[in-house]
């Protein structure tokens, strides 16, 4: 009578002592597939004898060889244990058969999809039961890297160590561009870019009254400077002069109605006026000496200008009446003079204008100051320094809409800079200050070139910045810097105005 033999646990005994038990049935390739005829029990005891036998000759000839596989699981791999060498059991034959070689770089075999690795040789005993199978010796080979290296990216190469850019080149067949290898610098937050000539560049920024639209200069049509406008959230641009000479320095009066600007289509500097939409231009100074840089009164009834003086040599600041021909009337030395938008905000009711000057002494870099003027009976005094920096020129400063702080740019003193025959320096970044020199906070950060700042009505300032390689015009939110600054002052948000008041004292 026949009579089925029931599966067997299989007993994996390590050299620790510790024991683990697998059913016998387990389907995964590297264990042995049993066949479904049935044996007689002598049968099977004399196929056990000559297994016995034939391994142990086997086991004499092969114990220098590495053909064999090792079969083992990943807990073992990872304690280091010893494992063994299972046999196969292929239907008749009485032999054990040693399971196929596998490569250990390979991925494709199924036993180690099955989570199984491959290793060296072990010798086996084994007892009676041929289903109970001991390891005397530990297996050495390392175990194979689960990837295949990534290649280290020689200099300048497009992958340049940027792992993102190494996997997908090799899934895409396509190069990708990768950020830098070098240590990365700080930058400007919370900017956005305003114009985008293709050619040329944007400058002189300034912002109409009702605060959407700029007023610059731009060289983006041709070698010398035009005046242009346009919407601060449009693209279009509209050209309001059209002259072969340079055409700078615009400034708009507090109406709206009219631009002052400088130009040398005469030959010299010269101040010219013109409808806020373009049209006739109207020169209202004429001398031999070179005038730069109008701005308007808060009143709108006279300009503040830089003239060259011819006898001083140095840049003067000069008030004319616009309706009048008086003349003008010499205030002091200073460049680039900005009237304060809002007027009396000086000693006695005087006006506030604001300019740079060099020092006389040292490196004669620029500093910000302030100088008090009171246009009846037409006196200037008590000329004010409010910022300054050591090895740092601070120049262009400009108003914030309400009188109380002020914008610059301040430029690193660099003797490569101070020696260049070119105007341009290595870097400059945009500062705000409180008028009395208190609450500086920096606005722009980086290795760009940012100049020119302008105050817009709406929390922004604009600026000239080549962050993308060019000279053009940017925006950027003060929020974050007016919070910055209430931390040292929590009534600095209070005392921060977006349009200009008729109260001297606000935010006292």
């Amino acid at each position: 009578m026949l009579k089925t033999i029931a599966p067997r646990p299989l007993v994996l005994v390590a050299l620790s002592g510790t024991m683990m038990t697998l059913p016998a049935c387990a389907k995964r390739v590297g264990f042995w597939d049993r066949t479904k005829q049935h044996q007689t029990e002598q049968e099977l005891h004399a196929q056990e004898q000559s297994q016995f036998q034939n391994q142990s000759q086997n086991q004499s000839q092969n114990q220098n060889q590495t053909r064999s596989s090792t079969y083992f699981t990943p807990g073992q791999a990872e304690s280091g244990s010893s494992v063994q060498n299972v046999a196969q059991s292929t239907g008749n034959e009485n032999q054990f058969q040693s399971a196929p070689e596998l490569d250990s770089g390979s991925f494709a075999s199924k036993s180690t999809r099955d989570g199984f690795q491959s290793g060296g040789t072990a010798s086996i005993t084994t007892s009676p039961t041929p289903e109970t199978m001991v390891t005397d010796e530990p297996i050495t080979s390392a175990a194979p890297e689960p990837y295949a290296p990534i290649p280290t990216p020689a200099a300048g190469s497009v992958a340049g160590g940027d792992l993102s850019a190494w996997i997908y080149s090799n899934a895409m067949g396509i190069e990708l561009p990768t950020e830098s290898t070098s240590p990365a610098t700080r930058a400007t937050v919370n900017i956005r870019k305003i114009t985008d000539a293709y050619a040329g560049s944007d400058f002189d920024p300034i912002v109409s009254p009702d605060g959407g639209h700029l007023i610059y200069a731009s060289t983006q049509h041709r070698p010398t400077a035009d005046i242009y406008t346009k919407s601060i959230r449009g693209a279009v641009v509209t050209r309001l002069t059209d002259d072969p000479g340079q055409d700078v320095m615009p400034s708009i009066s507090p109406d709206g109605s009219t631009i002052a600007f400088a130009s040398d289509r005469n030959g010299s500097w010269d101040i010219f006026l013109m409808p806020a939409e373009g049209g006739n231009k109207i020169q209202i100074t004429n001398e031999s000496a070179h005038d730069l840089h109008p701005s308007w009164s808060p009143d709108g009834t006279k300009l503040v200008f830089s003239r060259l003086g011819q006898q001083t040599g140095r840049w003067e600041m000069w008030v004319t009446d616009v309706a009048s021909d008086h003349g003008a009337q010499f205030i002091g030395f200073g460049l680039f003079p900005e009237w304060c938008p809002v007027g009396g905000t000086g000693v006695d009711g005087a006006d506030k204008i604001l300019f740079q000057r060099s020092r006389e002494r040292g490196d004669r870099a620029f500093s910000v100051w302030t100088i008090d003027f009171t246009p009846n009976p037409g006196t200037a005094g008590r000329e004010t320094e409010i910022a300054s920096g050591a090895d740092q020129a601070l120049i262009n400063p400009t108003w914030s809409p309400d009188g109380q702080f002020v914008c610059f740019a301040a430029v690193p003193y660099s003797q490569a800079w101070v020696n260049s025959t070119t105007a341009r320096p290595d870097m400059s970044t945009i500062w705000m200050v409180s008028i009395n020199g208190t609450n500086k906070v920096k606005l722009t950060d980086g290795t760009s070139v940012d100049l020119m700042p302008a105050w817009g009505r709406n929390n922004n300032i604009f600026f000239v910045s080549n962050m993308d390689g060019q000279d053009h015009l940017w925006s950027m939110e003060l929020s974050p810097a007016v919070r910055a600054a209430s931390l040292r002052n929590p009534e600095f948000e209070s005392t921060f105005a977006n349009v200009p008041t008729d109260n001297p004292t606000v935010g006292e």
